[in-house]
Protein backbone atom coordinates (compact mmCIF):
# COMPACT_ATOMS: atom_id res chain seq x y z
CA UNK A 1 0.00 0.00 0.00
CA UNK A 2 1.32 3.45 -0.90
CA UNK A 3 2.16 5.98 1.77
CA UNK A 4 -0.61 8.35 0.74
CA UNK A 5 -3.16 5.60 0.68
CA UNK A 6 -2.06 4.44 4.14
CA UNK A 7 -2.59 7.95 5.42
CA UNK A 8 -6.23 7.80 4.36
CA UNK A 9 -6.78 4.08 4.97
CA UNK A 10 -10.34 2.93 5.33
CA UNK A 11 -11.76 0.70 8.01
CA UNK A 12 -13.71 -2.45 7.13
CA UNK A 13 -17.04 -0.71 6.62
CA UNK A 14 -15.53 2.09 4.57
CA UNK A 15 -13.55 -0.39 2.46
CA UNK A 16 -16.74 -2.29 1.70
CA UNK A 17 -18.50 0.94 0.70
CA UNK A 18 -15.57 1.93 -1.51
CA UNK A 19 -15.50 -1.49 -3.19
CA UNK A 20 -19.22 -1.39 -3.94
CA UNK A 21 -19.00 2.16 -5.23
CA UNK A 22 -16.07 1.31 -7.50
CA UNK A 23 -17.94 -1.69 -8.93
CA UNK A 24 -20.99 0.46 -9.58
CA UNK A 25 -18.83 3.07 -11.34
CA UNK A 26 -16.83 0.62 -13.50
CA UNK A 27 -19.88 -1.34 -14.71
CA UNK A 28 -21.93 1.83 -15.20
CA UNK A 29 -19.28 3.65 -17.21
CA UNK A 30 -18.37 0.64 -19.36
CA UNK A 31 -21.96 0.07 -20.43
CA UNK A 32 -22.60 3.78 -20.84
CA UNK A 33 -19.85 4.25 -23.40
CA UNK A 34 -21.20 1.39 -25.51
CA UNK A 35 -24.70 2.86 -25.26
CA UNK A 36 -23.48 6.35 -26.22
CA UNK A 37 -22.06 5.22 -29.56
CA UNK A 38 -25.29 3.56 -30.65
CA UNK A 39 -27.43 6.42 -29.27
CA UNK A 40 -25.63 9.04 -31.37
CA UNK A 41 -25.83 6.85 -34.46
CA UNK A 42 -29.60 6.44 -33.95
CA UNK A 43 -30.02 10.20 -33.46
CA UNK A 44 -28.07 10.91 -36.66
CA UNK A 45 -30.27 8.58 -38.73
CA UNK A 46 -33.40 9.96 -37.02
CA UNK A 47 -32.59 13.56 -38.04
CA UNK A 48 -31.48 12.53 -41.53
CA UNK A 49 -34.63 10.51 -42.29
CA UNK A 50 -37.36 12.38 -40.38
CA UNK A 51 -36.02 15.95 -40.24
CA UNK A 52 -35.58 18.83 -37.81
CA UNK A 53 -39.31 19.19 -37.06
CA UNK A 54 -39.64 15.63 -35.78
CA UNK A 55 -36.44 16.15 -33.81
CA UNK A 56 -38.07 19.21 -32.22
CA UNK A 57 -41.21 17.23 -31.37
CA UNK A 58 -39.11 14.50 -29.78
CA UNK A 59 -37.34 16.99 -27.50
CA UNK A 60 -40.52 18.94 -26.79
CA UNK A 61 -42.59 15.94 -25.68
CA UNK A 62 -39.75 14.63 -23.57
CA UNK A 63 -39.84 17.96 -21.70
CA UNK A 64 -43.64 17.93 -21.39
CA UNK A 65 -43.52 14.48 -19.80
CA UNK A 66 -40.75 15.65 -17.48
CA UNK A 67 -43.12 18.35 -16.26
CA UNK A 68 -45.88 15.78 -15.68
CA UNK A 69 -43.41 13.67 -13.73
CA UNK A 70 -43.68 16.26 -10.96
CA UNK A 71 -46.58 14.11 -9.74
CA UNK A 72 -44.01 11.52 -8.61
CA UNK A 73 -43.45 14.04 -5.81
CA UNK A 74 -40.04 12.62 -4.85
CA UNK A 75 -41.25 9.33 -3.37
CA UNK A 76 -38.33 7.42 -4.94
CA UNK A 77 -35.69 9.50 -3.12
CA UNK A 78 -37.65 9.48 0.14
CA UNK A 79 -38.19 5.71 0.08
CA UNK A 80 -34.53 5.14 -0.90
CA UNK A 81 -33.45 7.12 2.17
CA UNK A 82 -35.86 5.12 4.35
CA UNK A 83 -34.36 1.88 2.97
CA UNK A 84 -30.74 2.61 3.94
CA UNK A 85 -31.10 1.68 7.62
CA UNK A 86 -33.21 -1.54 7.30
CA UNK A 87 -30.96 -2.77 4.47
CA UNK A 88 -27.88 -2.14 6.63
CA UNK A 89 -29.50 -3.99 9.55
CA UNK A 90 -30.96 -6.75 7.31
CA UNK A 91 -34.46 -5.92 8.57
CA UNK A 92 -36.27 -7.77 5.79
CA UNK A 93 -39.81 -7.16 7.00
CA UNK A 94 -39.31 -3.38 7.07
CA UNK A 95 -37.71 -3.46 3.60
CA UNK A 96 -40.65 -5.42 2.22
CA UNK A 97 -43.17 -3.14 3.94
CA UNK A 98 -41.51 -0.06 2.42
CA UNK A 99 -41.58 -1.64 -1.04
CA UNK A 100 -45.26 -2.58 -0.69
CA UNK A 101 -46.02 1.01 0.24
CA UNK A 102 -43.92 2.28 -2.67
CA UNK A 103 -45.73 0.02 -5.14
CA UNK A 104 -49.12 1.37 -4.07
CA UNK A 105 -47.91 4.96 -4.33
CA UNK A 106 -46.54 4.44 -7.84
CA UNK A 107 -49.83 2.97 -9.06
CA UNK A 108 -51.53 6.18 -7.94
CA UNK A 109 -48.80 8.27 -9.59
CA UNK A 110 -49.22 6.32 -12.86
CA UNK A 111 -52.96 7.06 -12.82
CA UNK A 112 -52.43 10.78 -12.13
CA UNK A 113 -49.82 11.09 -14.92
CA UNK A 114 -52.15 9.27 -17.34
CA UNK A 115 -55.07 11.59 -16.56
CA UNK A 116 -52.94 14.76 -16.59
CA UNK A 117 -51.32 13.72 -19.87
CA UNK A 118 -54.67 12.99 -21.47
CA UNK A 119 -55.85 16.46 -20.47
CA UNK A 120 -52.85 17.98 -22.29
CA UNK A 121 -53.66 16.33 -25.64
CA UNK A 122 -56.30 18.85 -26.84
CA UNK A 123 -53.92 21.79 -26.26
CA UNK A 124 -50.66 20.59 -27.83
CA UNK A 125 -50.83 23.03 -30.74
CA UNK A 126 -50.50 25.95 -28.31
CA UNK A 127 -46.97 25.02 -27.22
CA UNK A 128 -45.63 25.22 -30.79
CA UNK A 129 -44.84 28.67 -32.16
CA UNK A 130 -45.31 27.67 -35.81
CA UNK A 131 -48.63 27.19 -37.55
CA UNK A 132 -49.34 23.43 -37.48
CA UNK A 133 -50.19 23.52 -41.21
CA UNK A 134 -46.57 24.46 -41.96
CA UNK A 135 -45.21 21.32 -40.29
CA UNK A 136 -44.76 17.85 -41.89
CA UNK A 137 -47.42 16.23 -39.68
CA UNK A 138 -51.07 16.85 -38.87
CA UNK A 139 -52.52 17.82 -35.49
CA UNK A 140 -54.02 14.33 -35.11
CA UNK A 141 -50.60 12.78 -35.75
CA UNK A 142 -49.04 15.14 -33.20
CA UNK A 143 -51.57 14.00 -30.63
CA UNK A 144 -50.90 10.36 -31.49
CA UNK A 145 -47.16 10.86 -30.96
CA UNK A 146 -47.76 12.43 -27.57
CA UNK A 147 -50.09 9.60 -26.54
CA UNK A 148 -47.32 7.08 -27.22
CA UNK A 149 -44.86 9.12 -25.13
CA UNK A 150 -47.48 9.15 -22.38
CA UNK A 151 -47.99 5.37 -22.50
CA UNK A 152 -44.23 4.81 -22.10
CA UNK A 153 -44.10 7.11 -19.06
CA UNK A 154 -47.13 5.55 -17.37
CA UNK A 155 -45.78 2.03 -17.87
CA UNK A 156 -42.46 3.04 -16.31
CA UNK A 157 -44.26 3.95 -13.08
CA UNK A 158 -46.18 0.68 -13.03
CA UNK A 159 -43.03 -1.41 -13.46
CA UNK A 160 -39.99 0.53 -12.27
CA UNK A 161 -40.36 0.88 -8.49
CA UNK A 162 -38.07 -2.05 -7.58
CA UNK A 163 -35.05 -0.38 -9.20
CA UNK A 164 -35.06 1.94 -6.17
CA UNK A 165 -34.47 -1.04 -3.85
CA UNK A 166 -31.56 -2.32 -5.98
CA UNK A 167 -29.93 1.13 -6.00
CA UNK A 168 -30.46 1.71 -2.26
CA UNK A 169 -28.68 -1.61 -1.63
CA UNK A 170 -25.50 -0.17 -3.23
CA UNK A 171 -26.04 -2.28 -6.38
CA UNK A 172 -26.34 0.45 -9.00
CA UNK A 173 -24.17 -1.63 -11.31
CA UNK A 174 -27.13 -3.96 -11.85
CA UNK A 175 -29.52 -1.22 -12.96
CA UNK A 176 -26.76 0.38 -15.06
CA UNK A 177 -25.98 -2.89 -16.82
CA UNK A 178 -29.64 -3.65 -17.61
CA UNK A 179 -30.36 -0.04 -18.67
CA UNK A 180 -27.39 0.07 -21.02
CA UNK A 181 -28.02 -3.32 -22.61
CA UNK A 182 -31.65 -2.41 -23.25
CA UNK A 183 -30.64 1.04 -24.54
CA UNK A 184 -28.18 -0.47 -27.04
CA UNK A 185 -30.79 -3.02 -28.17
CA UNK A 186 -33.45 -0.31 -28.54
CA UNK A 187 -31.24 1.98 -30.59
CA UNK A 188 -30.10 -0.80 -32.91
CA UNK A 189 -33.73 -1.81 -33.49
CA UNK A 190 -34.72 1.85 -34.06
CA UNK A 191 -31.92 2.28 -36.60
CA UNK A 192 -32.94 -0.81 -38.56
CA UNK A 193 -36.67 -0.05 -38.57
CA UNK A 194 -36.17 3.65 -39.34
CA UNK A 195 -34.11 2.70 -42.38
CA UNK A 196 -36.86 0.31 -43.50
CA UNK A 197 -40.07 2.22 -42.66
CA UNK A 198 -38.99 5.87 -42.05
CA UNK A 199 -41.92 6.13 -39.65
CA UNK A 200 -42.06 7.96 -36.32
CA UNK A 201 -44.78 5.65 -34.95
CA UNK A 202 -42.41 2.69 -35.31
CA UNK A 203 -39.70 4.64 -33.49
CA UNK A 204 -42.04 5.39 -30.57
CA UNK A 205 -43.41 1.83 -30.51
CA UNK A 206 -39.90 0.55 -29.87
CA UNK A 207 -39.48 3.12 -27.09
CA UNK A 208 -42.52 1.65 -25.33
CA UNK A 209 -41.20 -1.90 -25.84
CA UNK A 210 -37.87 -0.89 -24.30
CA UNK A 211 -39.61 0.59 -21.23
CA UNK A 212 -41.49 -2.65 -20.63
CA UNK A 213 -38.51 -4.94 -21.25
CA UNK A 214 -36.04 -2.86 -19.22
CA UNK A 215 -38.21 -2.71 -16.14
CA UNK A 216 -39.48 -6.29 -16.44
CA UNK A 217 -35.87 -7.52 -16.31
CA UNK A 218 -35.18 -5.43 -13.20
CA UNK A 219 -38.35 -6.79 -11.61
CA UNK A 220 -37.15 -10.36 -12.18
CA UNK A 221 -33.69 -9.58 -10.81
CA UNK A 222 -35.15 -7.87 -7.72
CA UNK A 223 -37.48 -10.81 -7.05
CA UNK A 224 -34.53 -13.23 -7.16
CA UNK A 225 -32.18 -10.97 -5.19
CA UNK A 226 -34.79 -10.25 -2.50
CA UNK A 227 -37.02 -13.37 -2.33
CA UNK A 228 -38.31 -12.32 1.08
CA UNK A 229 -40.42 -9.61 -0.59
CA UNK A 230 -43.00 -12.27 -1.43
CA UNK A 231 -42.98 -13.63 2.12
CA UNK A 232 -43.91 -10.19 3.46
CA UNK A 233 -46.30 -9.24 0.70
CA UNK A 234 -48.87 -7.96 3.19
CA UNK A 235 -46.40 -6.19 5.47
CA UNK A 236 -47.17 -2.54 6.16
CA UNK A 237 -45.03 0.30 7.41
CA UNK A 238 -45.85 1.95 10.71
CA UNK A 239 -47.75 5.21 10.93
CA UNK A 240 -44.56 6.97 12.07
CA UNK A 241 -42.59 5.66 9.06
CA UNK A 242 -45.37 6.73 6.70
CA UNK A 243 -45.48 10.19 8.26
CA UNK A 244 -41.68 10.53 7.95
CA UNK A 245 -41.84 9.64 4.26
CA UNK A 246 -44.65 12.08 3.58
CA UNK A 247 -42.82 14.86 5.42
CA UNK A 248 -39.80 14.27 3.20
CA UNK A 249 -42.03 14.09 0.14
CA UNK A 250 -43.51 17.51 0.88
CA UNK A 251 -40.03 19.01 0.59
CA UNK A 252 -38.99 16.78 -2.32
CA UNK A 253 -42.08 17.81 -4.27
CA UNK A 254 -40.96 21.43 -4.07
CA UNK A 255 -37.45 20.37 -5.08
CA UNK A 256 -38.86 18.61 -8.14
CA UNK A 257 -40.68 21.80 -9.11
CA UNK A 258 -37.36 23.63 -8.97
CA UNK A 259 -35.64 20.88 -10.96
CA UNK A 260 -38.31 20.97 -13.66
CA UNK A 261 -38.20 24.77 -13.76
CA UNK A 262 -34.41 24.66 -14.07
CA UNK A 263 -34.25 22.25 -17.01
CA UNK A 264 -37.47 20.41 -17.73
CA UNK A 265 -39.33 23.29 -19.37
CA UNK A 266 -36.61 24.79 -21.57
CA UNK A 267 -37.69 23.06 -24.78
CA UNK A 268 -41.31 24.00 -24.07
CA UNK A 269 -40.44 27.69 -23.67
CA UNK A 270 -38.22 27.68 -26.78
CA UNK A 271 -40.90 25.91 -28.82
CA UNK A 272 -43.69 28.21 -27.62
CA UNK A 273 -41.84 31.57 -27.70
CA UNK A 274 -39.12 31.08 -30.35
CA UNK A 275 -39.59 28.14 -32.74
CA UNK A 276 -39.90 24.34 -32.94
CA UNK A 277 -36.79 24.26 -35.16
CA UNK A 278 -34.73 25.99 -32.48
CA UNK A 279 -36.13 23.56 -29.93
CA UNK A 280 -34.90 20.73 -32.17
CA UNK A 281 -31.43 22.26 -32.51
CA UNK A 282 -31.30 22.78 -28.76
CA UNK A 283 -32.22 19.12 -28.23
CA UNK A 284 -29.12 18.09 -30.19
CA UNK A 285 -26.84 19.99 -27.82
CA UNK A 286 -28.80 18.75 -24.83
CA UNK A 287 -28.45 15.19 -26.04
CA UNK A 288 -24.69 15.66 -25.73
CA UNK A 289 -24.78 17.34 -22.31
CA UNK A 290 -27.44 14.95 -21.00
CA UNK A 291 -25.43 11.89 -21.95
CA UNK A 292 -22.29 13.41 -20.45
CA UNK A 293 -24.18 14.26 -17.25
CA UNK A 294 -25.75 10.79 -17.13
CA UNK A 295 -22.26 9.31 -17.44
CA UNK A 296 -20.98 11.58 -14.66
CA UNK A 297 -24.03 10.87 -12.51
CA UNK A 298 -23.24 7.16 -12.74
CA UNK A 299 -20.23 7.96 -10.57
CA UNK A 300 -22.17 10.01 -8.04
CA UNK A 301 -25.24 7.74 -8.03
CA UNK A 302 -22.91 4.81 -7.44
CA UNK A 303 -21.68 6.38 -4.20
CA UNK A 304 -24.97 7.88 -2.93
CA UNK A 305 -26.08 4.72 -1.12
CA UNK A 306 -22.57 4.28 0.31
CA UNK A 307 -22.63 7.89 1.53
CA UNK A 308 -26.03 7.21 3.09
CA UNK A 309 -24.46 4.27 4.87
CA UNK A 310 -21.54 6.51 5.94
CA UNK A 311 -23.85 9.22 7.28
CA UNK A 312 -25.77 6.61 9.27
CA UNK A 313 -22.64 5.25 10.95
CA UNK A 314 -19.86 7.91 11.03
CA UNK A 315 -19.41 11.29 12.73
CA UNK A 316 -19.41 14.64 10.95
CA UNK A 317 -15.61 14.85 10.79
CA UNK A 318 -15.52 11.65 8.73
CA UNK A 319 -18.42 12.89 6.60
CA UNK A 320 -16.75 16.22 5.79
CA UNK A 321 -13.54 14.45 4.82
CA UNK A 322 -15.41 12.26 2.34
CA UNK A 323 -17.41 15.28 1.14
CA UNK A 324 -14.21 17.14 0.23
CA UNK A 325 -13.05 14.15 -1.81
CA UNK A 326 -16.38 13.97 -3.63
CA UNK A 327 -16.31 17.75 -4.15
CA UNK A 328 -12.87 17.47 -5.73
CA UNK A 329 -14.33 15.16 -8.39
CA UNK A 330 -17.33 17.48 -8.79
CA UNK A 331 -15.03 20.48 -9.34
CA UNK A 332 -12.96 18.55 -11.86
CA UNK A 333 -16.03 17.68 -13.93
CA UNK A 334 -17.22 21.30 -13.80
CA UNK A 335 -13.94 22.54 -15.26
CA UNK A 336 -13.53 19.63 -17.65
CA UNK A 337 -17.03 19.68 -19.14
CA UNK A 338 -17.25 23.46 -19.57
CA UNK A 339 -13.84 23.70 -21.28
CA UNK A 340 -14.60 20.74 -23.57
CA UNK A 341 -18.14 21.90 -24.39
CA UNK A 342 -16.97 25.37 -25.41
CA UNK A 343 -14.00 24.04 -27.34
CA UNK A 344 -15.70 21.08 -29.06
CA UNK A 345 -19.45 21.74 -29.38
CA UNK A 346 -19.32 23.48 -32.77
CA UNK A 347 -16.83 21.17 -34.54
CA UNK A 348 -18.65 18.09 -33.24
CA UNK A 349 -22.13 19.27 -34.28
CA UNK A 350 -20.79 20.26 -37.71
CA UNK A 351 -19.30 16.79 -38.30
CA UNK A 352 -22.19 14.93 -36.70
CA UNK A 353 -25.31 16.48 -38.26
CA UNK A 354 -24.13 19.44 -40.34
CA UNK A 355 -23.33 23.15 -40.02
CA UNK A 356 -27.01 24.08 -40.48
CA UNK A 357 -27.68 22.61 -37.02
CA UNK A 358 -25.21 24.92 -35.27
CA UNK A 359 -26.50 27.50 -32.81
CA UNK A 360 -24.93 30.97 -32.24
CA UNK A 361 -21.81 31.23 -30.06
CA UNK A 362 -23.73 32.94 -27.23
CA UNK A 363 -26.32 30.13 -27.14
CA UNK A 364 -23.58 27.49 -27.19
CA UNK A 365 -21.78 29.08 -24.22
CA UNK A 366 -25.08 29.42 -22.30
CA UNK A 367 -25.83 25.72 -22.85
CA UNK A 368 -22.30 24.80 -21.73
CA UNK A 369 -22.62 26.95 -18.60
CA UNK A 370 -26.06 25.58 -17.72
CA UNK A 371 -24.86 21.98 -18.05
CA UNK A 372 -21.59 22.53 -16.16
CA UNK A 373 -23.20 24.32 -13.21
CA UNK A 374 -25.09 21.09 -12.53
CA UNK A 375 -21.75 19.36 -11.99
CA UNK A 376 -20.72 22.15 -9.61
CA UNK A 377 -23.66 21.32 -7.33
CA UNK A 378 -23.71 17.55 -7.60
CA UNK A 379 -21.48 16.84 -4.57
CA UNK A 380 -23.70 18.97 -2.35
CA UNK A 381 -26.87 17.39 -3.72
CA UNK A 382 -25.45 13.88 -3.26
CA UNK A 383 -24.74 14.50 0.43
CA UNK A 384 -28.05 16.27 1.03
CA UNK A 385 -29.93 13.29 -0.41
CA UNK A 386 -27.79 10.76 1.49
CA UNK A 387 -28.36 12.65 4.76
CA UNK A 388 -32.10 12.90 4.12
CA UNK A 389 -32.07 16.71 4.10
CA UNK A 390 -35.16 17.01 1.94
CA UNK A 391 -37.09 19.68 3.79
CA UNK A 392 -34.31 21.95 5.05
CA UNK A 393 -34.50 24.24 2.01
CA UNK A 394 -38.16 23.76 1.06
CA UNK A 395 -38.46 27.40 -0.09
CA UNK A 396 -35.58 27.24 -2.62
CA UNK A 397 -37.43 25.47 -5.46
CA UNK A 398 -40.29 27.96 -5.35
CA UNK A 399 -37.90 30.88 -5.78
CA UNK A 400 -35.98 28.99 -8.46
CA UNK A 401 -39.15 28.14 -10.40
CA UNK A 402 -40.46 31.70 -10.38
CA UNK A 403 -37.12 33.30 -11.28
CA UNK A 404 -36.15 30.61 -13.81
CA UNK A 405 -39.36 30.52 -15.83
CA UNK A 406 -40.06 34.24 -15.48
CA UNK A 407 -36.58 35.34 -16.60
CA UNK A 408 -36.51 32.75 -19.40
CA UNK A 409 -39.79 33.98 -20.90
CA UNK A 410 -38.88 37.64 -20.40
CA UNK A 411 -35.40 37.27 -21.91
CA UNK A 412 -36.79 35.24 -24.84
CA UNK A 413 -38.37 38.45 -26.18
CA UNK A 414 -34.97 40.18 -26.04
CA UNK A 415 -32.44 37.50 -26.98
CA UNK A 416 -34.53 34.56 -28.22
CA UNK A 417 -33.14 31.10 -27.44
CA UNK A 418 -30.05 32.60 -25.76
CA UNK A 419 -32.30 34.50 -23.37
CA UNK A 420 -34.29 31.39 -22.47
CA UNK A 421 -31.21 29.32 -21.60
CA UNK A 422 -29.48 32.21 -19.83
CA UNK A 423 -32.54 32.79 -17.64
CA UNK A 424 -32.52 29.21 -16.39
CA UNK A 425 -28.72 29.13 -15.94
CA UNK A 426 -28.73 32.30 -13.83
CA UNK A 427 -31.55 31.00 -11.62
CA UNK A 428 -29.54 27.85 -10.96
CA UNK A 429 -26.21 29.60 -10.41
CA UNK A 430 -27.45 32.52 -8.30
CA UNK A 431 -30.21 30.82 -6.29
CA UNK A 432 -29.97 27.03 -6.18
CA UNK A 433 -26.22 26.59 -5.70
CA UNK A 434 -25.76 29.18 -2.89
CA UNK A 435 -28.80 28.04 -0.88
CA UNK A 436 -27.89 24.35 -1.13
CA UNK A 437 -24.34 25.13 0.03
CA UNK A 438 -25.53 27.06 3.06
CA UNK A 439 -28.11 24.44 4.05
CA UNK A 440 -25.72 21.48 3.81
CA UNK A 441 -22.87 23.14 5.67
CA UNK A 442 -24.80 24.93 8.39
CA UNK A 443 -27.42 22.28 9.08
CA UNK A 444 -25.75 19.10 7.80
CA UNK A 445 -22.12 19.60 8.83
CA UNK A 446 -22.59 22.45 11.36
CA UNK A 447 -19.79 24.43 9.75
CA UNK A 448 -19.65 27.78 7.91
CA UNK A 449 -20.06 27.59 4.11
CA UNK A 450 -17.48 30.26 3.23
CA UNK A 451 -14.84 27.72 2.23
CA UNK A 452 -17.35 25.94 -0.02
CA UNK A 453 -18.18 29.18 -1.86
CA UNK A 454 -14.49 29.95 -2.37
CA UNK A 455 -13.94 26.47 -3.75
CA UNK A 456 -16.82 26.74 -6.23
CA UNK A 457 -15.90 30.26 -7.37
CA UNK A 458 -12.37 29.03 -7.95
CA UNK A 459 -13.69 26.11 -10.01
CA UNK A 460 -15.76 28.49 -12.17
CA UNK A 461 -12.83 30.85 -12.75
CA UNK A 462 -10.64 27.91 -13.75
CA UNK A 463 -13.42 26.58 -16.01
CA UNK A 464 -13.75 29.89 -17.89
CA UNK A 465 -9.98 30.18 -18.22
CA UNK A 466 -9.61 26.68 -19.66
CA UNK A 467 -12.60 27.24 -21.97
CA UNK A 468 -11.08 30.44 -23.36
CA UNK A 469 -7.90 28.55 -24.24
CA UNK A 470 -9.63 25.49 -25.77
CA UNK A 471 -11.96 27.64 -27.89
CA UNK A 472 -9.16 29.92 -29.09
CA UNK A 473 -6.68 27.15 -29.92
CA UNK A 474 -9.29 24.88 -31.55
CA UNK A 475 -10.50 27.82 -33.64
CA UNK A 476 -7.08 28.03 -35.26
CA UNK A 477 -7.30 24.44 -36.55
CA UNK A 478 -9.05 23.37 -39.80
CA UNK A 479 -12.32 21.41 -39.91
CA UNK A 480 -12.65 17.67 -40.47
CA UNK A 481 -12.79 14.41 -38.52
CA UNK A 482 -9.02 14.08 -38.18
CA UNK A 483 -8.63 17.63 -36.90
CA UNK A 484 -11.58 17.12 -34.53
CA UNK A 485 -9.69 14.26 -32.91
CA UNK A 486 -6.69 16.57 -32.50
CA UNK A 487 -8.95 19.27 -30.98
CA UNK A 488 -10.51 16.75 -28.60
CA UNK A 489 -7.14 15.42 -27.49
CA UNK A 490 -5.84 18.94 -26.92
CA UNK A 491 -8.97 20.00 -24.97
CA UNK A 492 -8.92 16.90 -22.78
CA UNK A 493 -5.18 16.82 -22.06
CA UNK A 494 -4.87 20.58 -21.53
CA UNK A 495 -7.84 20.73 -19.14
CA UNK A 496 -6.74 17.72 -17.09
CA UNK A 497 -3.14 18.92 -16.79
CA UNK A 498 -4.27 22.42 -15.85
CA UNK A 499 -6.63 21.11 -13.16
CA UNK A 500 -3.95 18.80 -11.76
CA UNK A 501 -1.39 21.65 -11.74
CA UNK A 502 -3.78 23.90 -9.80
CA UNK A 503 -4.88 21.26 -7.26
CA UNK A 504 -1.78 19.06 -6.87
CA UNK A 505 -1.00 20.40 -3.37
CA UNK A 506 -4.43 19.50 -1.91
CA UNK A 507 -5.17 16.57 0.40
CA UNK A 508 -7.84 15.38 -2.03
CA UNK A 509 -5.34 15.12 -4.88
CA UNK A 510 -2.97 13.11 -2.66
CA UNK A 511 -5.83 10.77 -1.72
CA UNK A 512 -6.74 9.98 -5.34
CA UNK A 513 -3.08 9.75 -6.30
CA UNK A 514 -2.58 7.12 -3.60
CA UNK A 515 -5.72 5.30 -4.67
CA UNK A 516 -4.55 5.15 -8.28
CA UNK A 517 -1.10 3.90 -7.24
CA UNK A 518 -2.65 1.10 -5.18
CA UNK A 519 -5.00 0.09 -8.00
CA UNK A 520 -2.06 0.00 -10.43
CA UNK A 521 -0.02 -2.13 -8.02
CA UNK A 522 -2.89 -4.59 -7.54
CA UNK A 523 -3.33 -4.91 -11.31
CA UNK A 524 0.42 -5.58 -11.75
CA UNK A 525 0.35 -8.21 -8.99
CA UNK A 526 -2.54 -10.01 -10.69
CA UNK A 527 -0.72 -9.90 -14.04
CA UNK A 528 2.44 -11.35 -12.43
CA UNK A 529 0.46 -14.10 -10.69
CA UNK A 530 -1.16 -15.09 -13.98
CA UNK A 531 2.24 -15.02 -15.69
CA UNK A 532 3.74 -17.30 -13.06
CA UNK A 533 0.77 -19.69 -13.07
Amino acid sequence: MSKSAKTYALDGGQASRTKRSMRNVVVGLGGRFASLIVTFLAKTIFIDLLGAEYNGVNGLFTNVLNVLNITELGFAASVAFALYKPLKENDRETVAALMNFFARIYRVVALIVAVAGACCIPFLQYIIAEDISELPFTLDQLRGYFAMFLVSTVLSYLLAYKRTLISADQSNYITSLVDNICSVGLNIAQIVLLLIYKNYYVYLGLMIAKTVLNNAILQIIANKKYPYLKAYKRAKISKQERNDIFRNVQALFLQRIGSVAASGTISIVISAFVSLIDAGKYSNYIMITSNVNITINIIFSAVTASIGNLCASENEDAQIQVFKRIRYVSSFFTVFTFACYVGLFDPFIEIWIGADMLMPFSVMVAIALSASVKNLAVAVETFKDAKGMFKNDWYRPIIEAVVGIGSAIGLSYVWGTFGVILGYALANLLITVPIENIVLFRQGFHRPAAGQFINQIGALILAFGCAAVTYSVNGLMPSGVGWFIVKAMFSIVFTILTFVAVTCRTEEFEYYKGLCVDVAKNIMKKIKRKGNA
